[in-house]
């Protein structure tokens, strides 16, 4: 099977490493004060004070979500980076739930080269609990089926990032470095104790949690909306219920929302958008095109 290049998948380039707290603030700082030298293994070690496989983590990070973007000269912000964490940003720091809520947003959404686990994860799995064995057999199925031949090494690193951005507990060499990633706290995967796995051997049992939008703030699962609708279904009008609740990538399914819950905020009033109950899963209209990046400010007003 020939995967597409804007789609095709990534397992790797996260050199092991999840993201910690305080490397999105100092890599974009280093952006702003010297574009090139996040480039540079050299300079970016002496100003982020990281080892060369970090800074190579790092640079994979700010590509997954979003916040910035490898060029000529330099490396650059992207819109999303320049309005959260850029000089003039709503929280260069991370010190929001609503950031924290974006980024696994970002991460777990990506239309081009989507993280593996996370797609698998979020998207395409039924049961919300897994055990790590089990997650390796069905993603080594799933990627032969899509023509991938990656090993089980691979493959167990990657599930093991995706673990340690939302579980905590990954290696680090500094203080800094235990600090956990800026998704753990949303406790979207949580330990459910222990069952036999493959070979008999007992295993943590890792569950999806359900959030409600009173954790998560109205104006991020509105963003959220928005920024579906511009990235997967740019052009129409009408999208449905189910789309927003099930379809890959869709803020039902990202935010792991209750169905009751997401169809009453979207029939709130003063929203660009109408909610027409049809049959069992209704409708949603448009009345302008999705503005995600003016939505995205809406969040920190």
């Amino acid at each position: 099977m020939t995967i597409g290049l804007i789609s095709r998948p990534r397992f790797s380039g996260h050199e092991t490493f999840a993201c910690r707290f305080a490397w999105l603030p100092k890599a974009v700082r280093l952006i702003d004060q010297n574009p090139a030298g996040l480039s540079d293994d050299d300079t970016a070690m002496l100003e982020l004070g990281l080892g060369k496989n970090m800074v190579r983590s790092l640079r994979f990070w700010l590509e997954a979500f979003g916040i910035a973007r490898s060029g000529a000269p330099g490396w650059a912000l992207l819109p999303f980076g320049e309005a959260v964490l850029g000089p003039e940003g709503r929280d260069r720091f991370i010190e929001r739930s609503e950031t924290q809520w974006l980024l696994h947003w970002r991460l777990a959404t990506a239309v081009e080269h989507p993280l593996f686990a996370w797609r698998h994860i979020f998207h395409r799995r039924i049961r919300p609990d897994f055990t790590r064995s089990e997650l390796l057999v069905e993603m080594r199925q799933e990627g032969g089926r899509e023509g991938f031949d990656h090993s089980d090494v691979t493959l167990l690193q990657h599930i093991d990032v995706m673990l340690h951005s939302y579980v905590g507990g990954g290696p680090a060499s500094s203080p800094e470095d235990a600090l956990d990633g800026p998704m753990v706290d949303l406790r979207l995967i949580r330990t459910e104790g222990r069952r036999s796995g493959i070979g008999a051997r007992s295993e943590t049992v890792y569950a999806l949690s359900r959030t409600s939008i009173d954790e998560i703030g109205a104006a991020v699962v509105d963003y959220a909306i928005e920024d579906f609708w511009a990235r997967r279904r740019k052009g129409e009008s009408i999208v449905t219920f189910r789309d927003l609740a099930y379809a890959e990538g869709s803020p039902g399914a990202t935010l792991r929302l209750a169905d009751d819950e997401l169809r009453d905020h979207l029939e709130r009033p003063g929203k660009p958008w109408a909610f027409r109950p049809t049959g069992d899963a209704g409708a949603v209209m448009m009345a302008r095109a999705p503005d995600p990046q003016t939505r995205l400010l809406a969040v920190y007003s």
